[in-house]
């Protein structure tokens, strides 16, 4: 017979063992803050998000905080029974403002790559982006070579504008737009010839607006994000593990993905 998947309960005697029990945490420098110890003594954990970026982080149709990363904020705070201070940050900021202790947790799509991981911990991955250069049907576009004297929009501040113009040759254009969805309505108005955008989105746009034929049409870039938080913080990382994998492994993650992306969890990051 199955045994039952540990539920919040299970989390919540997990964070208090690792906390209890220094033989099963490694030596750490007396100076380096216990963020998980000082969460649990307060009350309350700190959440950065990232409320430019839906369906990752955005607002509802009342005005609340809403996304996918949001609503595993949400599940984290209540697993680990402590109250939820969501912090909102720009995209330039995120991972600043865990470096200088204005968040506990990062849950805010910050890529699973350099620099990044060279300052700040991951969890397992919970989530892939894959950016593309996105464009009508007819318009010739097979290689970077055919970007130069086109318009290319992109979302400002984001990885994947980065990565993006990085990749442009010189005559390319570049514009810059406040957002993501800026960004496809400078195509679709005319405005830009090109958008760097995300897979999904491109499909959701074909999804509701059949009549246009915008495609992908070159790679950008793909990478994984996980949880994020400061370096030297074992009990965390383990008790955050802990919550992806359970919550992985029951299901609760792939729900989220399914109700904000209208999709399953991309392969390589469904828990057996």
């Amino acid at each position: 017979m199955a045994r039952p998947l540990p539920g919040r309960r299970h989390l919540l005697a997990l964070t208090g063992l690792a906390l209890a029990c220094p033989s099963l945490r490694p030596a750490r420098a007396a100076a380096t803050p216990d963020v998980l110890r000082r969460v649990r003594e307060e009350g309350v954990v700190r959440i950065g998000v990232w409320l430019e970026t839906p369906p990752w982080g955005g607002f509802d149709a009342e005005g609340r905080p809403d996304g996918s990363e949001v609503a595993i904020a949400r599940l984290l705070a209540r697993d680990m029974g402590l109250r939820l201070r969501l912090v909102r940050l720009k995209a330039a900021e995120r991972m600043e403002a865990l470096l200088e202790d204005r968040c506990d947790i990062l849950a805010a799509v910050l890529p699973m790559t350099p620099p990044y991981t060279g300052r700040v911990a991951f969890t397992l991955p919970h989530g892939r982006v894959n950016t593309v250069f996105a464009a009508p049907a007819g318009l010739r576009l097979e290689s970077m070579g055919d970007l130069v004297g086109r318009r290319v929009a992109m979302s400002a501040g984001t990885i994947a504008a980065d990565a993006a113009h990085a990749l442009l040759p010189p005559g390319a254009i570049a514009l810059f737009t406040p957002g993501t969805p800026q960004t496809v309505e400078a195509l679709l108005l005319g405005e830009a010839d090109v958008a760097v955008t995300y897979d999904w989105q491109l499909r959701d746009l074909r999804l509701a607006r059949p009549d246009l034929d915008i495609v992908p049409r070159l790679p950008v870039q793909s990478w994984t994000y996980g949880l994020a938080t400061r370096l030297g913080q074992p009990d965390l990382q383990r008790f955050l593990n802990i919550f992806l994998f359970l919550r992985g492994l029951d299901g609760t993650l792939a729900d989220i993905h399914a109700r904000y992306f209208a999709a399953p969890l991309p392969e390589g990051l469904r828990f057996r």
